[in-house]
């Protein structure tokens, strides 16, 4: 019989004279070295097998980086073409967090180039904290030349900085319509949370107000991406891979630059806003709010100083005054209650009343703005002079629910539609109103200020604009639209203009005509309220209106009073009367009267358009029979 097999667990068969325990203690051993392979075997399974696949996508991440591409914005247009918002390179200043050895002495020396304070910088740095750490974060945006020259000739001492050139928002024409194209802003941390900009990431500029936030998406195309090589240090060895971004789509819009320029330029130095209008389509022609202000300043990264500036409580630069300032209409609102009057019987064109200055309604005298009273007036005189007078006494027989139903039909007090964000609704009071509002009955006292445009009611500008495009273009309510058309980056037309209706005003094209024969008095006779706007080779038809900021038992001039306190002006107009191409309301914030603050804003408007305009025979067979009828309205037209 053969003895065991000698291994290394048997060692009894090796020697029997060996101690004991020098056998116990190699048996051992050899346990703990089999335990030892077992456990490396096992780890080697764990990492080559089960985790391989993501160990070798970090491998690759040492030497590889997959870095984004931003697409350029697609730029915006005025309707024949010409760039209002366009595309240049901006140089970004950026940190790779991953290069940085020491990020508390980078930023100290990063501070001191740039001119920020370190807890800026911090800040940035968190902002983007939850990216990986390979990819940049922007710490200062737009440098400039001198300041790039700098930290190119520092870069060997600051690492894991890197100079991002990207496409920014470029103004050939300055501060133009800047209300309306809106501003671009880095997205913030609630944008993110709340996904307000699906895509974007940390460090992104979006659209924050007008058309640049409307569009945002359209805007701001496809983000391209490049997997590039590099070293140790972070340096770039080579590109491996590029996709190119796609550019977004080219927005143009209904403004007509001309006429946008000529409303900034007549606008300049004024607090208030513009409006203008095609009548006949509801295309945005013009639309100023002023103060403006520089766009730019958010691309750059504006200061706390700047932001001081911009939110000004009496000017109010960043607030859009056409679309979101709310004023009491003035005498501009005697358009809605002539229209009703007529409507409802009340009056005809030939209804007199008489006006002494003033009207007794109970125990209080209401006076009409011109002290020794107008006489005797019918339903032109008391457009065209504005008799306050004649309107208490036609508001009175109305009364508020009728006077609001026709001032609701033209559009007051409610959004037009227009397609930007934060439109104010403004108010018009009733009965039903005043007794949900303030829990009281309506009084006929009230009835009177409401009648001649002061009291409860808050217009917008934009709502006097279409107002008068209604009346100029015989009754019908248009949406104001304000984009002609959208251009994607192969040249396909995605989205174009189309006029949308919203209904017709309940006034008879007759009760129609008799407004605006009195509107076309309003500027060409010579008792008229708006003899400012007065032009040589056009016919313009418009309402002036003063808006009381506060109340006053007796009246001063307006040039004694602070300015806070002066009246608001308004001018509402078309033109030309016999075939209306332009609606524009015209409001001046504490500007005073209507005809000399406001009107010659809307004059100077008209003027651009009649420049622009190809020569016309003056003899047109349809143009001389309406300039007929309306002298045979209006023997001073």
């Amino acid at each position: 019989m053969k003895p065991p097999r000698r291994t290394l667990l048997n060692i009894k068969y090796f020697d029997k004279d060996i101690n004991p325990i020098y056998k116990v203690r190699c048996r051992w051993a050899v346990i703990l070295l089999v335990m030892v392979f077992a456990v490396l075997l096992a780890r080697l399974w764990y990492l080559q097998i089960n985790q391989g696949a993501e160990l070798r996508a970090k491998s690759e991440n040492n030497r590889l980086r997959t870095l984004r591409i931003q697409a350029p914005r697609g730029k915006i247009l005025d309707r024949s073409g010409r760039i209002i918002a366009g595309v240049k390179p901006y140089f970004n200043v950026c940190i790779v967090r991953e290069d940085v050895k020491d990020m508390e002495a980078l930023i100290a020396r990063l501070a001191s180039i740039l001119n920020e304070s370190e807890a800026d910088i911090r800040s940035s740095l968190y902002l983007g904290g939850k990216q990986p750490l390979y990819m940049p974060i922007i710490i200062k945006r737009a440098i400039d030349w001198d300041t790039l020259s700098k930290i190119e000739a520092r870069l060997s001492r600051l690492p894991g900085v890197v100079v991002d050139v990207v496409p920014g928002r470029e103004y050939p024409y300055g501060d133009i319509a800047t209300h309306l194209i809106g501003y671009l802003g880095e997205i913030s941390e609630d944008d993110i949370k709340n996904d307000l900009y699906p895509g974007a990431l940390p460090g992104d500029m979006v659209g924050k107000s007008g058309v640049e936030a409307r569009y945002n998406s359209e805007l701001a195309g496809t983000p391209g991406k490049r997997i590039v090589e590099v070293d140790v240090k972070g340096g770039l060895v080579k590109t491996l891979e590029e996709i190119p971004p796609v550019s977004g789509s080219d927005i143009y819009l209904t403004i007509d630059l001309d006429l946008q320029m000529a409303a900034e330029d007549a606008m300049k130095d004024k607090v208030g806003a513009a409006v203008v209008l095609d009548p006949n389509s509801g295309r945005l022609l013009a639309m100023v709010s002023s103060p403006g202000f520089d766009p730019e300043l958010f691309a750059k990264g504006i200061t706390a100083e700047q932001w001081k500036v911009l939110n000004d409580p009496f000017y109010r630069p960043l607030f859009d005054k056409a679309i979101q300032g709310t004023y009491a209409p003035g005498s501009t609102f005697k358009i809605v209650t002539a229209a009703a009057a007529l409507q409802e019987g009340v009056v005809n064109e030939d209804t007199t009343h008489f006006c002494p200055g003033y009207f007794r309604f109970g125990n209080r005298d209401y006076r009409c703005w011109k002290a020794g009273g107008h006489g005797v007036v019918n339903l032109y005189k008391a457009i065209v002079e504005s008799c306050d007078v004649y309107f208490y006494k036609v508001g009175l027989k109305l009364g508020v629910d009728r006077i609001a139903k026709y001032a609701k039909a033209f559009g007051l007090g409610e959004k037009t539609g227009i397609d930007l964000p934060n439109e104010a609704r403004g108010v018009i009071a009733s009965s039903e109103w005043k007794k949900k509002k303030f829990k009281s009955k309506w009084y006929e006292g009230e009835t009177l200020s409401i009648a001649i445009g002061q009291g409860y009611n808050n217009v917008t500008p934009i709502q006097m604009a279409r107002l008068i495009a209604t009346v100029a273009n015989g009754g019908t309510l248009y949406r104001p639209i304000y984009v002609e058309k959208i251009v994607n980056p192969a040249g396909t037309v995605t989205a174009s203009f189309n006029k949308d209706p919203q209904g017709t005003v309940p006034v008879s094209k007759a009760n129609l005509r008799a407004i605006q024969n009195g509107l076309v008095g309003v500027v060409q006779d010579n008792m008229g309220t708006a003899k400012e706007c007065r032009m040589k080779d056009m016919i313009v038809a418009g309402k002036t209106g003063t808006a009381q900021v506060v109340r006053q038992t007796k009246r001063k001039e307006d040039e004694k009073m602070a300015w806070k306190y002066r009246d608001h002006a308004w001018f509402v107009a078309y033109g030309p009367a016999e075939s209306p191409q332009l609606a524009i309301a015209v409001l001046i914030e504490h500007g005073g009267h209507g005809g000399s603050a406001a009107a010659p804003v809307a004059k100077k408007i008209f003027e651009r358009w009649l420049q622009l305009q190809a020569p016309r025979p003056s003899d047109s067979p349809e143009r001389t029979a309406k300039i007929k009828s309306l002298k045979a309205h209006n023997p001073n037209v």
